[in-house]
């Protein structure tokens, strides 16, 4: 076989002897892991309230905690535990409270701590759940936003049914095209609406009152009369492209006033502590596949708006103001890792941490959230390839330092691989790729190992050196694994992003192949044993890899997109998937929907394939999963279908029993194809 890649280890692989010599990861240690998220730093600096994740192993959930945290680390204390679950904390503008949310088997509500004492008591009840919780500048009143229910399409009049009959339920009339949306399911006719409610609890009150409704991205005006809110208040907006605009409500009148008016979406608005300036993202709507999200600054009243990061060639998020008020702290991925910055209103950016982490368990996804106190100190969360996110705290000038060892109790004596980092240069165009590389325990380069190449989904997303349960269970499982971000992937710009646009699947399948070459050259992995899977996107590539190539001994593809006609019109976001995937409509352009469908290649087709779907995906719905399916099986094509029932799209993210079921599903069908086992089918 060719070798196209051209190999470019930047960094070399010498694991630790003591720590090769530990048992490996286990699938039930899974449920022992933990993970910060939501940290949020006290006006003043000196505590840090966060939201503890972990999976409760009798219930199949994963639940948050309310705990609290020094600045350095001491006093690591509880403060809301139990049945329900605690998000979105928030201290008072003194810092004498923490106001936050507690999601309920029956209902949400507001809860309050308060410092001096203790006491933890209910101050609203949240109906149809709530978001975006944000004090008042005077610390007064609490905001948030929660859904508010209208009257839809009611069905067609029956006559009465006779005393005691059992008639089937009413059917579902809609005349919506957003009407539902995964991880949610349908959504019963309504909007998002602003409510202020008293700290001292009482009845919340409505703030916006038209169907056109608001959303959980807002903040308060310096003054307290007003909140500037992020939504996309057009009367087509459910058909439209997705264009949000920031408003102004005057809490007084209820008066609602647009701020911002271009094609492109303006988001996270943030008012200055003088209260003279907005900072917000946003982007120039160009019909791209992949924008970059820019910060901008304008005056209170949404004029002479200016963006900061233009040189940056990276989207940024989550500003938040420097208490000066002469900067803007941000957050971005460059490379697969993700950075925390301060950028300066003259567009200078300051990197302060490069090594921040989301929560989640599952795949190795870039992420990560920030807070930042009025003296400038910060709390945030990080991350390492071999630990979940843990707690961290710093300043601008000293940089961030661990305060947390959550999953030393988990994983002290377990071994976790570390990652390598590796770049090679794509066999299309010479671009360089890079990836990162897990090892099986006792790993010796002196022999032979099977590979699993791992794609992640997105396509615009990005992977990193992160913690990842699925990648770390495979590699305890005696194989290598290679994650990779190939061409379409964020972090690396605007034109190494877009190389796919209108092109997906396309080069990036090169991409992906040039990094199994570079593996397979370096001499320790069977060429006999090699296997690819990946999620959503990912299972579009891995189908598209199996159309192009045999020399995968199995493969599962995991909540693919199979047929973009049947995709693009059966997922729960058609207003977007065509116009920004796409040149034109499916019944304008058939071919080209067809060209770059998977489906299209399915007589191609000899690899053993594991097909795997949540049974309520809305995203990539399990009608994707089931046309392959039903395929290969026509085409005699050894295949198997597992279908996770009440899962949605993000199957590992769902319950912890489904990452199990992911990984152990694939494993099983990987064994049973490999060369060199002898096993019976399972």
């Amino acid at each position: 076989m060719m070798r196209t890649a051209i190999f470019c280890a930047v960094l070399a692989y010498s694991p630790a002897t003591a720590a090769q010599d530990l048992p490996p990861l286990q699938p039930l240690d899974t449920f022992a892991l933990e993970a910060a998220s939501s940290p949020r730093i006290s006006p003043s600096g000196d505590h840090i309230a966060y939201v503890r994740r972990s999976n409760d192993i009798s219930r199949d959930q994963t639940r948050g905690s309310l705990w609290m945290v020094d600045f350095d680390g001491r006093n690591h204390l509880p403060i809301a535990t139990g049945e329900n679950t605690a998000s979105s904390p928030r201290w008072s503008p003194s810092g004498d409270r923490l106001a936050y949310i507690a999601n309920g088997p029956e209902y949400s509500a507001i809860r309050m701590y308060w410092m001096a004492d203790g006491r933890d008591a209910e101050i609203a009840q949240l109906q149809g759940g709530g978001g975006g919780l944000s004090w008042s500048p005077n610390g007064s009143q609490l905001a948030y936003s929660a859904y508010v229910l209208q009257p839809g399409v009611a069905p067609a009049a029956l006559p009465a049914s006779p005393p005691g009959a059992e008639w089937a339920e009413s059917a579902q009339v809609e005349d919506r095209l957003f009407y539902r949306v995964d991880a949610v399911g349908n959504l019963p006719p309504g909007s998002q609406q602003l409510f202020v409610v008293d700290a001292q609890g009482g009845a919340p009150v409505l703030i916006t009152t038209d169907d056109a409704g608001a959303s959980s991205d807002f903040s308060w005006t310096a003054d307290g009369t007003a909140i500037i809110f992020s939504a996309d208040r057009r009367p087509n907006s459910g058909t439209a492209a997705p264009d949000s605009e920031l408003h102004r409500v005057d809490l007084e009148t209820g008066r609602i006033r647009q701020l911002t008016n271009r094609i492109g979406p303006d988001t996270s608005p943030r008012v200055s502590p003088n209260g003279q300036r907005i900072a917000y993202t946003g982007y120039d709507d160009q019909r791209m596949g992949y924008h970059n999200t820019l910060l901008y600054v304008a005056n209170a009243d949404g004029t002479q708006a200016r963006a900061l990061t233009l040189d940056l060639d990276r989207s940024v998020a989550s500003p938040i103001w420097a208490s000066d008020g002469r900067g803007i702290y941000v957050q971005y991925d460059d490379h697969g890792r993700t950075r925390l910055a301060l950028v300066s209103l003259d567009g200078r950016i300051d990197v302060i941490e490069g090594g921040l982490g989301g929560s989640t368990f599952g795949r190795p996804y870039s992420g990560g959230e920030f807070s930042v106190a009025n003296n400038g100190r910060i709390a945030a969360t990080l991350a390492s390839p071999t630990r979940p996110s843990e707690l961290a705290s710093g300043t601008r000038r000293s940089g961030l330092n661990m305060i947390t060892r959550l999953n030393e109790d988990a994983l002290a004596n377990r071994y976790v691989s570390p990652v390598e980092e590796i770049i090679w240069r794509s066999p299309h165009d010479g671009r360089q790729i890079q990836g990162w590389v897990l090892y099986p325990p006792r790993f010796d380069p002196d022999r032979t190992y099977p590979l699993i190449l791992e794609i992640h989904g997105g396509p615009f997303t990005a992977y990193g050196p992160v913690f990842s349960a699925e990648l770390q269970l495979m590699a305890a499982a005696g194989y290598v694994v290679l994650y990779t971000n190939p061409r379409g992937s964020t972090s690396y710009g605007y034109e190494f992003a877009n190389l796919i646009h209108h092109d997906y699947p396309g080069n990036d399948y090169d991409d992906l192949m040039g990094g199994v070459d570079t593996m397979i050259d370096r001499g320790f992995i069977d060429e006999e044993r090699l296997f690819v899977t990946g999620g959503s996107g990912g299972g579009v590539l891995t189908a598209w890899i199996i159309g192009n190539t045999d020399r995968f001994a199995a493969s599962a593809v995991v909540k693919p997109v199979i047929n973009w006609s049947s995709f693009v019109l059966h997922s729960d976001l058609p207003q977007f998937f065509y116009r920004y995937w796409f040149a034109s409509a499916p019944w304008e352009d058939p071919g080209e929907y067809w060209r770059r469908s998977p489906l299209s290649l399915v007589g191609n087709v000899t690899t053993p394939t594991l097909m795997m779907v949540g049974g309520s995906d809305l995203r990539t719905p399990r009608s994707e999963t089931d046309q392959y399916y039903a395929a290969l099986r026509l085409q005699g094509v050894p295949s198997r279908l597992v279908v996770l029932p009440d899962s949605y799209h993000g199957i590992s993210n769902s319950r912890p029993s489904r990452l199990l079921t992911k990984v152990a599903e694939i494993l099983r069908w990987f064994e049973m194809h490999d060369p060199a086992q002898r096993t019976v089918p399972q």
